[in-house]
């Protein structure tokens, strides 16, 4: 008002509109003081929020496992111990109590303290599933509010989140060698604590018999000493779990401030914000998250004797164990399924016969595969269901119980789109191996459920069969109302597990629809096996003293995959002996024998040469007729997988060779296609 009252000539000289703009200014000041205090203070919300966020998920995911482990380490060793001991001493009494004691033997045997905590977790599901998120109470504005402040306040608080950035990305290295440190410490803790309760000091059977020896108390002394060192290394066990575990805490902590920063920062720069002014130290840690560890630490590991149990074991444990993706038993039987069942009408929904599931569990059990022989379609139910049967029986669900709630709730969303999203990101939070097994079967019933006009299993059929087994129901919640959200959610899963499930990030085998008839191979079967080879060569094809062989030429390059394929290079001559299949021949590359790619060469045809490549053809065709016949006890589902499998000739694996236009496909161009 003043500055319209009085004449522009007369502001400068007004003592009052001086005054009062002054005093405008300071307020401004204080105003953009006071809101920029108040953004930071919101962020510093925003990050607690996901620091007790994480840290409330790793005391329910790992802190409580590893807590019922150490307070549980141990106990069922001094147990058997103890009932060894009784054992040892009834030994020596009359053979009226043997079977008694054979019972007690079997029991001792059947202790398991992972069973153990498993069944403890499941009986009590309720009081150690996972709590829901703490959500940001802020008004609806306030959610966004950084990406509508002022420039100079996105400035300072993206400066400012940089320099925390990379503080966070340092402190987090530090503490990770620490906390290593602390480990290989507890590690050797539990090495000494285990070896003191399990020591082997049970056995009696010295003080009866003929040359009896006389019962003598140890001094005292050894006891005390004895109890003393236990008690000592059950102390510092503790000391150092209690370090360890703080320290993954705190680990966790910062790096979940850490990725948050990292992934605000990223989200301002793709979205045409204040881009973070990263240099060489920010711009590396802005765009590399930090690599978490591949594996678990686990608390109370047993040395193992033998092979881990397969049937009614844990996942986790075996593949560690053996250093395995898969299970010999997954892959084995989603490979015949995917050779001889693909067409089966109701594959998992026809029971089995169970003498030969129970044949199939036991040769599992042993290590052995016992269906690398099969041939046919003959066993396919009962190959179904001893895939079902070990999926039933794992310690441990393949869908954990801790998320039971939240794998409900996402059941139950409506968007497919917004499901997706949230499942990926709690698969995530799985252990690596089982997100592995996860991909391979899921990506196995989606290709299942393709051929669902002829085998009758869609994806909520499939659900039905495989509900109950991966995503069990507690005992204490309604059957019949859950029963139908877990179906929902295992059909969602099989129809979009490609953008579920990651790739690239966690790397593993992979699910292939063309696999080999050979267990063993590693290729996706295009080139003919090993003992195929042998006996079409020693039945069917002459040999090379018997028929004089063909001269062809490559037309283009080809890398070799196996050790039986042969690379050849463009212009080279190759001599060919045999066709073993409608795609391959067996020949020779500078005097190198091995199978020859029929689609990458031209051969050289004389009138008198043309009766050979007839005999090679016709030879061929016949032992494709007999090996067909041999399956004629179910010839459309035979029909129908060999049309679908790369080693046979109604459906070849490399496609038809056109005069190249400009330079020859590349290897991986010709197999992209083949795909």
């Amino acid at each position: 008002k003043i500055e319209q009252s009085l004449p522009k000539e007369k502001l400068d000289k007004s003592k009052k509109f001086r005054l009062i703009e002054k005093e405008v200014q300071k307020r401004k000041n204080k105003y953009f003081d006071a809101k920029l205090k108040a953004l930071k203070a919101r962020n510093e919300y925003i990050l607690n929020l996901e620091a007790s966020n994480t840290t409330l998920h790793k005391y329910f995911v790992d802190d409580l496992s590893d807590l019922i482990d150490c307070m549980d380490l141990g106990f069922h060793e001094c147990i058997s111990r103890a009932l060894m001991m009784h054992i040892s001493a009834e030994a020596g009494r009359q053979a009226s109590v043997q079977a008694g004691l054979d019972t007690l033997q079997s029991n001792i045997s059947s202790l398991d303290s992972r069973l153990d905590k498993q069944r403890f977790l499941e009986f009590n599901h309720t009081a150690f599933m996972i709590p829901k998120k703490f959500e940001f109470q802020g008004k609806n504005d306030e959610v966004n509010i950084l990406r509508f402040a002022e420039p100079e306040l996105q400035k300072l608080l993206c400066a400012d989140m940089e320099t925390r950035l990379v503080q966070l990305k340092s402190r987090l290295t530090s503490l990770r060698a620490e906390s290593e440190e602390v480990w290989k410490t507890l590690e050797t803790a539990e090495s000494t604590l285990l070896a003191m309760l399990t020591a082997k000091d049970y056995d009696c059977s010295g003080y009866f018999g003929e040359n009896a020896l006389p019962a003598h108390k140890p001094p005292e002394t050894v006891s005390i000493k004895l109890r003393a060192d236990r008690h000592e290394t059950e102390e510092f066990y503790l000391t150092k779990l209690r370090e360890f575990m703080m320290g993954t805490s705190r680990i966790a902590r910062l790096d979940s401030k850490h990725e948050h920063i990292r992934q605000t920062l990223v989200d301002m720069s793709t979205s045409g914000l204040e881009s973070p002014q990263s240099g060489g130290r920010v711009g590396g840690v802005l765009h590399s998250p930090i690599a978490k560890p591949p594996r678990r630490k686990r608390i109370g590991r047993l040395q193992m004797n033998g092979q881990p149990k397969l049937f009614g074991g844990s996942l986790e444990e075996y593949l560690e164990s053996l250093n395995l993706d898969i299970p010999l038993i997954i892959k084995s039987c989603i490979r015949v399924i995917n050779l001889y069942g693909l067409h089966h009408q109701g594959i998992f929904r026809v029971s089995g016969s169970q003498v030969e599931i129970n044949n199939f569990r036991e040769a599992f059990e042993r290590g052995e595969d016992p269906l690398a022989d099969m041939t046919d379609a003959s066993d396919i139910n009962s190959v179904a269901g001893v895939l079902k049967l070990y999926l039933r029986e794992l310690r441990e669900p393949l869908f954990p119980i801790i998320y039971f709630e939240q794998f409900m709730e996402l059941a139950q969303l409506e968007s497919k789109h917004e499901f997706v999203v949230r499942m990926k990101d709690l698969v995530q939070s799985l252990p690596r191996s089982v997100v592995i097994v996860m991909r391979y079967l899921f990506a196995f019933l989606n290709h299942l459920s393709e051929y669902s006009d002829e085998n009758m299993m869609d994806p909520y059929n499939l659900a039905i069969c495989f509900g109950p087994t991966l995503v069990p129901v507690p005992e204490d919640k309604d059957q019949v109302q859950y029963q139908n959200q877990v179906n929902e959610l295992i059909k969602n899963i099989i129809l979009f597990n490609d953008e579920i499930f990651p790739t690239h990030e966690i790397g593993g085998t992979f699910y292939e629809k063309y696999i080999s008839r050979e267990p063993d191979d590693n290729d996706v079967g295009d080139s003919p096996s090993d003992h195929v080879q042998e006996d079409m060569d020693s039945e069917v094809y002459p040999s090379e003293d018997e028929c004089e062989s063909l001269e062809a030429t490559a037309q283009f390059d080809f890398v070799a995959r196996s050790d039986r394929e042969l690379s050849l290079r463009k212009g080279e001559t190759v001599t060919l002996y045999s066709q073993v299949s409608n795609d391959w021949w067996r020949g020779s590359v500078n005097s190198k024998e091995g199978l020859i790619p029929d689609k990458y060469i031209l051969i050289k045809m004389k009138d008198e040469d043309r009766e050979k490549l007839e005999l090679f053809k016709s030879s061929s065709s016949e032992e494709s007729m007999r090996r067909r016949a041999s399956s004629s006890n179910d010839s459309v589902l035979s029909g129908a997988s060999s049309s679908h499998s790369p080693l046979l000739g109604a459906n070849p694996p490399w496609p038809p060779i056109l005069p190249p236009a400009g330079p020859p496909p590349t290897t991986h161009e010709v197999l992209e296609t083949t795909v």
